[in-house]
């Protein structure tokens, strides 16, 4: 997903990284949606593409829904300090895919300081695929704060 890639590059290489950290730490999910809203709907509008967030067909809001006609996609947000990160990746994605009649399922997982949850997520996402279930698409963001290019 494009508007992914680009909000990702934003996040990891244009000190993005430095907005989310600076969020009070329980509106930090929110300040990242709020900012993935802003830097797509430009790029959605160019393209085509419904870009709805918290849209609600059911089991509760899905963070981002991206749709082109019967085309959609149903996005999960979890930072790494969200504790109910696998419940997103395993159960909510997959609740918010089935109300919205799609199999395409992106879980956005963003690093912001838990290399423990970073492991297990990535383990869990590895694990699946090698087990021929068909999980929902990892999108891995690094938020944490970046070494200065004069310090590496």
């Amino acid at each position: 997903m494009e508007v992914l890639s680009i909000f990702r590059d934003w996040i990891e290489n244009n000190r993005g990284w430095d907005e989310i950290l600076s969020a009070s730490t329980s509106k930090r999910e929110k300040s990242l949606q709020r900012l993935l809203h802003l830097s797509g709907k430009y790029y959605c509008t160019q393209n085509n593409i419904d870009m709805a967030f918290e849209a609600n067909e059911g089991p509760g809001p899905v963070d981002l829904k991206m749709s082109r006609g019967n085309d959609k996609t149903v996005v999960e947000i979890k930072l790494s300090s969200n504790a109910d990160y696998i419940h997103g990746y395993e159960e909510q994605i997959e609740e918010y895919a089935k109300a919205e009649g799609t199999t395409q399922r992106v879980f956005v997982y963003v690093k912001v300081g838990n290399p423990v949850r970073d492991d297990k997520i990535e383990s869990l996402h590895k694990f699946r695929l090698e087990n021929g279930e068909n999980p929902p698409k990892l999108f891995i963001i690094d938020s944490q704060k970046q070494t200065s290019a004069s310090k590496r």
